[in-house]
């Protein structure tokens, strides 16, 4: 009676396990059902994904390896953005790398697959933590038995055997009689890579100027844009006037031809009169300076035209008159030149007049042509 009791209340557990996972989704088959017990089973326990490549033959609850110890088991696999994804169940106690590698392997020849977590040789000072994700990059798998046995079935076929006796044979009739070709080829080839390597930092630095070129040009994408839209209007509006182009080129060669008809006579009285206006116009560059200051005399000389007004009222004209009459200034400007130049200066010093508060001696001012700045006049030749 015990033992009837026994199988009812077995068959109802299992008819209750059947009910409740046919309610959470589609069966799967008994192999995708979780199993009590054993690694990464218990509450505390790590949740690693990993993309793969491709997930060859692996199911639900295959065993996750470190070192050849089962640490784990696979909990689901699923497709993630179009990337095979496993979720993995590992003890808390596994210690990993952050960049650690994941391959699929296979127990035995004929056995299950199986999920191998391991170090890189430069491992992250990161350890892999609940949560991460070990990228494609780092996720491989191990030859299966069935790609093996392909392997050694197209190799005992003959699977391109002869096909590398032909290459063999193409090669040696390519290298036959022709060493010295070859080995001048390598040589040259040497140094043309010797060059390369010494040219890599332009290389580099042409690159470089490349992109920020080709960002510019991306910046100003529109002006770019709106070049070519509006150019080619204007190519064809001077393709259509190229006639009028054409006839303005002959005109102006007509007139060059005619000037030079005209100025060939009198090239020599030309290039005369250009040398001697050399000199006045340098004189006049000099005197740029001090141009405007002369205008004020120019109409209402010899009184500036600011003080004209004062000056001149009504008919009469208010002049006033420094007249100088010492005998050094009459000395100056009457006696100088000539043989008695410099009499009434002395003169006038034995009366006892002192030399440094008379006007300068004409005879021993600096000449026009020494002053600093100078010469001031500029002699004909």
């Amino acid at each position: 009676m015990i033992a009837v009791r026994r199988v009812r209340w077995r068959a109802l557990a299992l008819l209750s396990a059947a009910i409740v996972l046919t309610s959470c989704g589609s069966w799967r088959g008994i192999a995708n059902v979780p199993l009590p017990g054993g690694p990464g089973s218990g509450g505390n326990h790590l949740t690693v994904y990993v993309q793969m490549p491709d997930t060859l033959a692996l199911n639900v609850n295959s065993r996750v390896r470190v070192a050849d110890v089962y640490v784990g088991s696979v909990r689901s696999i699923d497709l993630k953005n179009w990337v095979p994804t496993l979720t993995l169940d590992v003890d808390q106690n596994v210690k990993l790398p952050a960049n650690a590698t994941a391959r699929i392997g296979q127990t035995s020849l004929l056995g299950s697959q199986h999920v191998e977590l391991a170090a890189p040789p430069n491992p992250s000072p990161q350890p892999l933590k609940s949560g991460d994700t070990i990228p494609l990059k780092n996720s491989s798998a191990y030859p299966s038995t069935e790609q093996v046995l392909a392997s050694v079935a197209f190799i005992l076929n003959g699977g391109g055997i002869p096909n590398l006796e032909v290459i063999q044979d193409e090669v040696n009739n390519i290298l036959d009689g022709r060493a010295d070709q070859i080995r001048e080829f390598l040589n040259r080839l040497d140094t043309f890579t010797d060059q390369l390597n010494q040219q890599r930092d332009d290389l580099t630095r042409a690159i470089d100027s490349t992109n920020r070129l080709l960002s510019i040009v991306a910046a100003r994408n529109d002006t770019l844009n709106q070049v070519l839209t509006d150019v080619p209007p204007v190519i064809k509006h001077f393709a259509d006037t190229r006639d009028l182009f054409a006839n303005a080129v002959v005109a102006l060669g007509r007139i060059g031809k005619a000037a030079n008809a005209a100025l060939a006579p009198v090239s020599d009285n030309l290039h005369t009169n250009l040398q001697l206006l050399q000199r006045p116009l340098k004189q006049l560059g000099k005197a740029s300076p001090y141009l405007v200051g002369a205008l004020d005399l120019l109409l209402t000389a010899p009184f500036p035209i600011n003080t004209a007004s004062k000056a001149i009222r009504g008919d009469y004209i208010n002049v006033s008159l420094d007249v100088d009459l010492t005998l050094s200034a009459l000395d100056n400007g009457l006696l100088s030149g000539s043989g008695v130049s410099g009499m009434l200066r002395a003169l006038e010093q034995s009366w006892g007049r002192d030399p440094n508060t008379m006007i300068p001696d004409v005879r021993f001012t600096p000449n026009a042509h020494d002053a600093p700045g100078g010469p001031y006049v500029e002699r004909g030749n």
